[in-house]
């Protein structure tokens, strides 16, 4: 009897240095992560560091007291291993934002896929153009050169080089030659407005990889004022493939008197794209990268941008869908094709205040040829869902959804904002409870026709500034980002 007294003192004494160890293992990775971080002042750190150091001693020392009766230690052992889950799930949630916040960091790397396009029905695979002729576009660019390579891979070739690619596709639509090498987001963007482009036939598809140069800006966003451009991109998958960007919208951030402004820009907006000294539609900017976009955005309003982030249409389903749906007050009563674009789906919302999901969120924030204010009325219907996505993100249930909402953006986010900057306003948030005063603006223009750098000599549908507007958007950026320079 003695015996089993002994063994069952070992094995509770056991227990108890077992749980004493692991409480400080846990507490030191966590607190270790939390610094990591830099997200608590470190005058807060290090009082939660000191108290928290008292307690787990407390708990420690009565669990190894000898003369302690074991049912209050079974009562501080319960108490502990509650605190070890605490830790434990500090510890988790940290390093899923440390492997999120890795993920989405722009490296530089462009995943864009190109077809060799065919209209031909005896054209069935790849290997039936041998020695054949095939139509391309700048073919001295990275991106084409790699696609031309692939291509060469498969089969021996002729190559007739056209200006463009309207130039390009009008050959081929001609019987001139027998196919063409296109990036298909450039004929995604003709056919919009050309029916007949539409008889082109992908018979291989495949991705070409580039880099681009990245830069990482290191502003004090906790000090200095500061811009980042919101890109909202026509794709969906991975976010680092070049595509058009049906969303615009540059955040003005003034960290000193806690203001920000929202400046939302149409998609058709009549601008110049920098790098090809051509005017084009706003939208059309992304498919030569994000880079381009910031360029005009730039130029049009003015202001030196530091930041951009990269969303696309499978992230803004993810974070409905992550966030179990979100509640709007749909405007107007609507149908919209789904986010496979297929004509034979379709969402269908009635008016009135909802609870939508992921597809229909997005079907209501991309809708526009069934609103009398068009692409108007579709930024109004953007922030709508913009304004109930913060609201759910903020609320408390979010916690429980955070790692499962950070794991399915991981793909679906690409940004230059470098992980300290991100930190260092998380703890201005803390330090401060900052409250922030919003603002928005949209620029308005008037509808029209003109020739762009991307659709050639077609005249598409164009939404030439509104010059008053712009001003007026460019006044409230300078007073927010210089409100102590006198105005001439």
């Amino acid at each position: 009897m003695k015996k089993k007294q002994k063994n069952k003192r070992g094995t509770n004494k056991l227990f108890f240095k077992i749980i004493s160890v692991l409480l400080i293992l846990s507490a030191i990775i966590s607190f270790g992560l939390i610094y990591y971080f830099e997200v608590i002042p470190i005058t807060y750190l290090s009082v939660i560091l000191i108290l928290a150091g008292i307690i787990i001693f407390f708990f420690i020392k009565l669990l190894n007291n000898k003369r302690l009766r074991i049912w209050i230690k079974s009562v501080l052992s319960l108490i502990v291993i509650i605190l070890i889950a605490g830790f434990s799930l500090i510890s988790f949630y940290s390093l899923g934002t440390i492997n999120f916040l890795n993920n989405i960091v722009d490296v530089g790397l462009r995943h864009d896929s190109y077809s060799v396009y065919v209209i031909d029905d005896k054209y069935k695979k790849i290997e039936d153009l041998n020695d054949l002729i095939i139509g391309v576009t700048d073919k001295e660019e990275e991106g084409t050169k790699k696609a031309i390579e692939k291509v060469s891979n498969k089969i021996e070739f002729n190559i007739t080089e056209f200006d463009n690619v309207i130039d390009s596709i009008e050959a081929l639509l001609e019987n001139e030659t027998d196919a063409v090498l296109l990036l298909d987001s450039n004929l995604d963007i003709l056919k919009e407005d050309n029916e007949e482009y539409s008889k082109l036939k992908p018979i291989y598809t495949f991705t070409v990889t580039t880099k681009v140069e990245t830069k990482l800006n290191t502003v004090d966003v906790s000090k200095e004022n500061f811009v980042i451009y919101i890109s909202g991109i026509d794709v969906n998958g991975k976010v680092i493939s070049k595509a058009r960007s049906d969303v615009n919208i540059l955040v003005i951030v003034n960290p000193k008197d806690n203001k920000i402004l929202m400046v939302n820009t149409p998609r058709d907006y009549y601008i110049t794209l920098p790098s090809k000294k051509a005017k084009d539609k706003l939208t059309h900017a992304g498919i030569y990268g994000v880079e381009e976009s910031m360029g005009a955005l730039s130029d049009l309003y003015d202001v030196d941008i530091d930041y951009y982030v990269r969303v696309n249409f499978t992230t803004f389903i993810k974070i409905v869908e992550a966030l179990d749906g979100i509640k709007v007050d749909v405007p107007v009563s609507f149908c919209e094709q789904t986010s496979s674009r297929t004509s034979s789906k379709q969402i269908c919302l009635k008016k009135g205040l909802q609870t939508l999901n992921g597809e229909q969120a997005l079907a209501l924030s991309r809708t526009r040829h069934t609103l009398s204010g068009g692409d108007r009325s579709r930024i109004e219907n953007q922030l709508l869902v913009l304004r109930a996505i913060i609201d759910k993100v903020m609320s408390p249930e979010i916690i429980v959804k955070y790692n499962d909402l950070l794991n399915s953006l991981s793909d679906s986010i690409l940004t230059n904002i470098d992980q300290k900057s991100i930190t260092t306003l998380i703890k201005k948030q803390i330090r401060n409870n900052t409250s922030w005063e919003f603002n928005t603006i949209t620029v308005d223009g008037k509808d029209s026709s003109n020739t762009t750098y991307s659709t050639g000599r077609s005249r598409v549908y164009v939404m030439e500034p509104d010059l008053e507007s712009v001003t007026k958007a460019k006044n409230m950026i300078d007073e927010l980002l210089n409100p102590n320079e006198e105005k001439k």
